[in-house]
């Protein structure tokens, strides 16, 4: 039986293909620093900023400092600023189909929840998001100090859900490897199709999972399992 469904949020709930918010990795420029020598010394402080040991202006701070022996306080600021209105302008601009989808899980009394690996700043409007008061729980890796793929944040979901791993699904775009990571908790794993042309890279280590084309896909799945 399917007691709670988890969701991805970023490219599964909400698309940015319309807001096209610039992508932390092309930053260089702006902070007036080498472009590749940025994407790399960037990549290499990621997973920092999304397990929320470093903040988004502390890892461009360490960079600055790193690549060039100076820092632009100003320049950062106005950037993390920039990221919290991007992130915001996705948050009001929700597929009609997907807000429609949230309505009729909760109609349907299925526990939901969402588990993003995220800044800070990504989810600083979240609030003011149509689709927030919807769910039941959130987990954000920053705040988590935890991210997918790790088995541990799923868990956290279910279990702040009051609801066992077996009974519960994931549905994502796939990035991160959460497909395999929500399986290796215990979960049924399912691919959100409705953005894929909105992400054209391939990822074959999520092919073979079944993939979910939409809101009626969604709730049919849903709806069989709690027979």
């Amino acid at each position: 039986m399917i007691k709670a469904v988890l969701f991805d949020l970023f490219e599964t709930l909400i698309t940015e293909a319309r807001v096209q918010p610039t992508r932390a990795s092309r930053l260089g420029e702006t902070l007036g620093l080498e472009q590749e020598a940025f994407r790399v010394a960037w990549k290499a402080r990621r997973p920092r900023v999304v397990l929320g040991q470093l903040s988004f202006a502390e890892a461009l701070t360490e960079i600055s400092t790193t690549l060039a022996g100076i820092v632009d306080p100003a320049a950062i600021q106005r950037i993390c600023e920039q990221r919290i209105r991007e992130k915001a302008a996705a948050y009001a601009q929700i597929d009609d189909e997907v807000a429609a989808l949230v309505a009729d899980l909760r109609g349907c009394g299925v526990g939901l929840a969402i588990v993003s690996n995220c800044f800070k700043e990504d989810v600083l409007a979240w609030s003011t998001c149509p689709l927030a008061r919807g769910f039941q729980c959130t987990l954000f890796s920053f705040a988590e100090g935890v991210a997918k793929p790790d088995p541990e944040i799923y868990l956290r979901a279910t279990r702040r859900l009051g609801v066992e791993p077996a009974t519960a699904i994931f549905i994502g775009d796939g990035a991160d490897d959460e497909l395999v990571g929500a399986e290796r908790a215990g979960l049924r794993a399912f691919r959100a199709l409705w953005f894929t042309s909105n992400r054209l890279r391939d990822r074959p280590s999520e092919a073979p999972r079944s993939g979910l084309a939409g809101r009626q896909d969604v709730l049919k799945l849903v709806v069989s399992g709690r027979e």
